[in-house]
């Protein structure tokens, strides 16, 4: 059995057999993830490549950081979005050399410096995910806030 806790994580992958190379992984915590290739490598697109799960989870972590602490900090959250993008070198090994993510955050009760507060608590000091693809990559954060009582604003 596969088990995961906060500072141990564990995971099974096996290769789904005569498909070509994709995988089911399964977490520790129980979640089931297919994984496959390029669909012009293989034909078939029966889950997320490796890597989009990689950037998936950097940006996850970094937007769970964010949501937390502006509930922390008393804000009202309404939505919070995350788009990012991913840059790899071209050449292997085809590592993570920027990485863009910009969020959408509607919430009252909360100021830009409080969420620029927020954001730079992630990358420096909580955000491992992001830590670690900060040592290849050059990594940029912007955000826009709405809330009642203001226009949008980007940074």
């Amino acid at each position: 059995m596969v088990k995961s806790k906060d500072n141990h994580m564990e995971c099974e992958i096996k290769w789904n057999a005569g498909d070509g190379i994709s995988f089911a992984a399964r977490t520790g915590s129980g979640h089931v993830i297919p994984l496959d290739t390029a669909k012009e490598v293989t034909g078939t697109s029966i889950g997320p490549r490796p890597m989009e799960t990689f950037l998936v989870g950097a940006v996850a972590c970094t937007q769970y950081d964010l949501v937390a602490g502006i509930k922390q900090a008393g804000g009202i959250l309404h939505s919070c979005k995350a788009f990012a993008s991913g840059i790899r070198s071209e050449n292997s090994p085809k590592i993570f050399t920027k990485i863009s993510v910009h969020f959408s955050i509607e919430s009252d009760n909360i100021s830009r410096e409080a969420v620029q507060q927020i954001l730079d608590a992630s990358r420096e000091v909580h955000g491992s995910a992001m830590k670690m693809l900060g040592q290849s990559a050059k990594i940029l954060f912007e955000f826009e806030l709405l809330t009642s009582n203001s226009p949008p604003t980007i940074k």
